[in-house]
C-alpha cells in the first residue's frame, strides 16, 4: 500500500542560516547534516547526533514565521541534567524543569525565538 512511510525534516524558521549552524551546534550540541546551495535556497538541516531519521530545516526564505514555529519536542534520557548544560551554553529558558503527567519538562527558546520542550519520558 502507498502511503507515508515517515517524517524526515522539521522545518524551523530562521533570521539567518549560519547565526542558527552555530547556535544549534555549540549550544545544543546538534551536527549539520545536510549543506546544499542552489540559486536562491540553500538547503541546511540539523539534527542531534544520535538522531538518524529526523532532521531540522534551518530556512530563511520564511521570514513571516521567525519566531512562530509550533513547538517542537525533543527528548533527553535527563532533562534536570541537560536543562543545567544548556542554561550554562547560553541557552534561554522560560520554563525550568517540572514535573508533568507525562514526565518531566523544561521549555527553551531558540536564537529566533522558536520554541521547544525538552522532555524527559516517564517510564511507562
Amino acid at each position: 500500500m502507498a502511503g507515508i512511510d515517515k517524517v524526515v525534516t522539521v522545518t524551523i524558521a530562521v533570521k539567518d542560516q549560519d547565526e542558527a549552524l552555530q547556535w544549534f551546534t555549540e549550544k545544543l550540541g546538534f551536527e549539520k547534516r545536510a549543506d546544499m546551495a542552489t540559486p536562491g535556497l540553500r538547503w541546511l538541516t540539523v539534527a542531534p547526533k544520535k538522531q538518524t531519521e529526523v532532521e531540522f530545516l534551518l530556512a530563511a526564505w520564511f521570514p513571516e514565521h521567525v519566531g512562530k514555529n509550533a513547538t517542537c519536542v525533543v527528548a533527553t534520557q535527563d532533562c534536570r541534567k541537560t536543562y543545567e548544560e544548556l542554561k550554562d551554553r547560553g541557552v534561554k529558558f522560560s520554563q525550568t524543569p517540572a514535573e508533568r503527567p507525562y514526565g518531566v519538562e523544561a521549555v527553551f527558546a531558540d536564537l529566533c525565538g522558536n520554541r521547544y520542550a525538552l522532555l524527559q519520558h516517564k517510564a511507562m
